[in-house]
């Protein structure tokens, strides 16, 4: 008889709540149930259970994993200040974890989550929903296996709103660089450069973001990363450039690869357009983008378009919610692993360390595991 997953939640609510609906990611899982919330706020957690269908709620959650024992437990609060002590807790007591993203924003700290994880023989999932979609899964292996040619380039472009520059480097680079290294492997380096008010920014003009996930610097950033096989991946955000909704484009955000043969555009909620050249050639009329359409994906058994920009968060739970417990049987790694939670966080840090140390390329793993940016914040 297949095992049936026992699941835990921990939430926090008004302190990063439960994260991108991390708590309902396992509702669809047919051989998973939620089984206990944690949350020191009264009405947010009993408002989780009845989401969940949990039958016990902690106000505590180490007093959760003491009495339930969960197999899994979903990571769920947005803010990052506590997001060492419950991922050491969880695997302490031999749970797998489904964790809401950003990692942390430090090194020192994402190194000790690795090594917690790690030690204890553990799986952790990070929730990185956007490559989690079928779409961009296909992307992800015609790239790998030569489909359109050599892999060339990556650029990655955020929403630009009011938290471009430091804050989106953060909160949706960690999706942008997810998926850099699921196309091209591990960063090997990182050059930055980072302004605030059109000036060179310093350290000192580094403060925190809208929600405490670590400390952010400036307005505009541009940053270039290498990866294996001469590969290299581009970051350029800057605040205030979204168009907002009363324009045709409602953002920009989104990854733009370039190929020996074609070129891919990944866009929100997961689509994937292609184009049968390397750049856009606008005096070649024949040459158009196509997207690539997944017929069981993109409509249903009566072929009616999904509403996947309503629908896309829950799949996405639901896929890699489905994928950390197909890893753990296969004792292999998931979709997003803590690996990739470490890599990002040197992308993100080494952002800063490259700009305060004048632009110059340095190394990952990064020497200098202190954030550059943590007395200044």
């Amino acid at each position: 008889m297949a095992k049936r997953y026992r699941v835990g939640v921990i939430g926090a609510t008004g302190r990063g709540d439960f994260g991108h609906a991390i708590d309902t990611a396992f509702t669809d899982v047919a051989n998973a149930g939620v089984v206990a919330v944690a949350d020191a706020d009264e009405a947010g957690r009993r408002a989780a259970m009845e989401r969940t269908g949990a039958m016990e709620g902690f106000a505590d959650y180490r007093e959760m994993l003491d009495r339930v024992h969960p197999d899994i437990v979903c990571i769920g609060p947005r803010w990052t200040t506590d997001r060492q002590d419950m991922v050491e807790a969880v695997a302490g007591h031999g749970a797998h974890i489904y964790c809401e993203k950003p990692l942390t924003g430090d090194l020192e700290t994402a190194d000790a989550i690795r090594d917690a994880v790690e030690m204890q023989g553990v799986r952790l999932q990070m929730a990185h929903q956007w490559r989690a979609m079928r779409p961009v899964q296909q992307a992800i292996q015609d790239v790998r296996d030569g489909k359109y040619g050599r892999l060339l380039r990556m650029r990655a472009r955020p929403k630009d709103d009011r938290r471009g520059g430091g804050e989106e480097l953060l909160v949706h680079g960690t999706h942008l660089f997810d998926m850099m290294i699921a196309f091209a492997g591990p960063p090997q380096w990182v050059s930055a450069h980072v302004s605030v008010d059109r000036r060179d920014a310093r350290a000192e003009d580094a403060t925190q973001a809208t929600e405490p996930v670590g400390p952010i610097l400036g307005d505009s950033i541009s940053a270039m990363f290498g990866f294996g096989d001469g590969v290299r991946g581009f970051f350029d955000s800057t605040a205030g450039l979204s168009p907002g909704p009363e324009r045709r484009f409602s953002e920009l955000y989104g990854l733009f690869l370039e190929c020996e043969q074609a070129s891919l555009m990944l866009r929100q909620p997961g689509d994937v357009f292609v184009y049968p050249a390397p750049r856009v050639l606008p005096d070649i009329e024949d040459l158009a983008w196509d997207k690539q359409v997944i017929p069981d994906w993109h409509f249903d058994a009566d072929g009616n378009a999904r509403p996947l920009r309503k629908e896309w968060l829950r799949l996405g739970n639901g896929v890699l919610a489905n994928d950390l417990i197909t890893a753990i049987e296969e004792d292999r790694d998931p979709l997003s692993p803590i690996t990739h939670g470490v890599w990002i966080t040197e992308m993100v840090q080494g952002v800063y360390a490259s700009h305060l140390s004048g632009g110059v390329r340095l190394g990952i793993p990064l020497a200098e595991r202190r954030h550059p940016l943590a007395e200044s914040s």
